[in-house]
């Protein structure tokens, strides 16, 4: 009975444990900082300061990103795009393998989902609500000071305001303002944040890569523009990165950060160093780095590196400055398994582990600190990689400066660390925590937004606007147009004067009052085609008069009726002579009837005389000079007539 007893509450230990350890284990989704342009800073939460933004930096739980007048940014969790225009502030409250929650608080984001199992786990939060997709599609959020505006360019998704749930389909927009108002739009025309968001689609298709990765695994966007795919027997689909240095190997040119909750993270400078550097393996290929992604899993799980470490706190070498605390590393090849540096469970080093090392029991035993088999680039002095300790402690970028390049015995003897260095062996520094002002320029200086704080410009809830839209209880009100393109329409054609004065003939033109009521009689005209070619001759006839008399016949009727129209029109065009000079063809027309007969010949002589009276001179010369022969004074007349008579006779040919 005591023995059930325990077995009962030992039972009920491990059920209360298990879940409190599994929490421990850090999300195995992680989002990517892949585009920046300009101004954008990063803060790691909302209590950080802040700096520059820092390319391939890590999007986890807490993230801020702000944009400057002319910054641009791009986000990538998994197969989905979070793009952010200029003057915009976006946090990422929630990064985790169950939920990604995105807040808006000014600005601009567009987002593009790529896949449908990731449709279920977005939420865009704004001041007026909350956004969730129902299919994938392109979707741009807008901020404003009284209002936010969900537009939908491909699929459908719903703006909830904790009231009612507003369905959105391809081709509408949503606004919802902060006095509860809401509105249903017909469409917004694109601007050039919409042309920059689908160039960057464009660019970052990688459908070669989409076939060896799965579409969960952050940063496999920009493989194919930089490297090729192969196959290679033993390793299967190896990635081959293009145009790097002689010197080069994974892990070597970059910066390690100190990331919460994974310790110390590998940043790349690469354009496309994400996706490598925390998925997958390396291995030398023929004389070539090549990555290999493993096999293909659902959701493939992110690590800060995939590297084995060298040394220990008391470990030292000689660099070219003098001897100082040192620490190496080297890219882990396929096969080997990867023991992370933070807290962990058992289950969560088998599912980093699983796609590139089939047997479990090995797994299990590099847990439980079973000394596992020499690792293959250990002794590959190419690919270590050692360099002073305090540089990663400053979280500064490596260069080649610093690398300390070391031979294969000298590696042998190194001591082997069985996982990443935690906080006692290399305590991260401020630097370290965050991206640095030497990775890109200075941090802008302009004042943050506070996300709790009220809007600027916005009334209070439930203070109603000064122009209430009616709606349906149940669901918003429809327009086919927004009430900033009706304004324009309006002032376009109240802009125009000439038309209603050109249409109104029989006024007297001495009048200036006339075109008023000229214009509210034009309005209710049902055939308003007819003003523009009156007002085209308006323009283009001023110097006409002059010509009329000077004219051919063929024109004479049309002339009669445009100088019929000119002296019906009021008195405005001396306004438009000085707008619409043309001394051109005043020039032209004055010359044009006095010359009529002679330019002919004088501008083509050379085309008349060749289709008409060419070709009987032409042949004169010829015969001229090829009879020298003959005598001339024995009937040259006569030869010459007969040679006439025959030229005249072949040019009638």
């Amino acid at each position: 009975m005591l023995q059930s007893l325990h077995r009962i509450l030992l039972a009920l230990t491990m059920a209360v444990a298990l879940p409190a350890l599994a929490q421990s284990d850090p999300p195995a989704r992680v989002g990517r900082l892949a585009h920046i342009e300009n101004q954008v800073d990063f803060r790691v939460d909302r209590s950080d300061q802040g700096g520059p933004a820092t390319l391939n930096w890590p999007i986890s739980s807490g993230a801020v990103l702000e944009t400057g007048a002319r910054g641009r940014a791009e986000v990538w969790i998994g197969s989905t795009a979070y793009r952010l225009a200029d003057d915009s502030q976006v946090e990422f409250p929630v990064v985790d393998d169950k939920q990604v929650e995105v807040r808006v608080s000014g600005g601009s984001l567009a987002v593009s989902i790529l896949d449908r199992d990731q449709v279920d786990d977005v939420v865009i939060a704004t001041p007026d609500g909350d956004v969730r997709f129902l299919t994938p599609g392109r979707y741009r959020i807008d901020v404003f000071g009284e209002r936010s505006e969900l537009s939908v360019q491909a699929g459908r998704a719903v703006f909830d305001d904790g009231q009612r749930a507003t369905p959105v389909a391809a081709g509408q927009k949503a606004s919802h303002w902060s006095d509860g108002s809401e509105q249903l739009d017909a469409g917004r025309s694109s601007d050039a944040f919409d042309r920059w968001v689908a160039n960057r689609e464009n660019v970052t298709l990688a459908s070669q890569a989409r076939r060896y990765v799965s579409p969960h695994m952050t940063g496999y966007q920009d493989l194919d523009a930089y490297g090729d795919w192969q196959s290679a027997p033993g390793y299967g689909s190896v990635w081959y990165p293009r145009a790097v240095a002689d010197d080069w190997a994974p892990y070597r040119y970059g910066r390690w950060a100190w990331v919460a909750p994974w310790g110390w993270t590998w940043i790349d400078q690469a354009p496309w160093g994400f996706a490598p550097f925390h998925y997958g393996r390396w291995a030398i290929i023929h004389g070539r780095w090549g990555w290999i992604p493993g096999r293909l899993v659902a959701r493939p799980v992110y690590a800060p590196a995939l590297v084995a470490w060298i040394g220990n706190p008391g470990w030292s070498i000689s660099f070219s400055f003098g001897a100082a605390p040192a620490v190496g590393w080297f890219p882990l090849a396929p096969r080997e398994v990867y023991v992370p540096g933070h807290r962990h469970s058992a289950n969560y080093v088998r599912q980093i582990n699983v796609a590139y090392v089939r047997d479990v029991k090995v797994i299990d035993r590099a847990v439980r600190g079973a000394r596992q088999t020499p690792f293959a680039n250990r002794a590959v002095p190419r690919a270590v990689t050692v360099v002073p300790a305090k540089l990663l402690r400053e979280g500064h970028t490596i260069t080649a400066r610093e690398i300390q390049r070391q031979e294969g015995p000298t590696l042998g003897r190194a001591p082997l660390a069985r996982q990443a260095p935690n906080a006692d062996w290399l305590a991260p520094e401020q630097g370290a925590r965050r991206p640095r002002n030497d990775d890109r320029r200075e941090p802008i200086n302009r004042p943050r937004r506070d996300f709790d704080a009220p809007r600027l410009n916005a009334p209070e809830r439930g203070a109603p606007r000064s122009e209430p839209i009616p709606r349906h209880p149940d669901r918003p009100a429809l327009r086919q147009s927004s009430a900033e393109p009706e304004n324009r329409r309006e002032e376009q054609r109240a802009s125009p004067d000439l038309r209603p004065q050109i249409e109104q003939r029989g006024s007297r033109p001495g009048l200036e009052p006339a075109p008023v009521p000229a214009r509210r009689e034009a309005a209710s005209q049902p055939v308003r085609r007819e003003l523009a070619p009156p007002e085209r001759r308006t323009e283009e006839g001023q110097p006409r008069p002059k010509m009329q008399q000077q004219e051919g016949e063929r024109r004479r009727e049309m002339r009669a009726v445009e100088r019929a129209e000119r002296v019906e029109r009021p008195v405005q065009p001396p306004r438009e002579r000085p707008f619409t000079p043309r001394p051109a063809p005043e020039v032209r027309m004055p010359v044009s009837p006095a010359q009529r007969e002679m330019p002919p010949p004088r501008a083509n002589p050379a085309r008349e005389s060749r289709e008409f009276h060419a070709p009987a001179p032409a042949p004169r010369p010829e015969r001229r000079v090829e009879p020298p022969r003959q005598p001339v004074p024995q009937g040259g007349q006569p030869e010459q007539r007969r040679r006439r008579g025959d030229d005249e006779s072949v040019g009638h040919r």
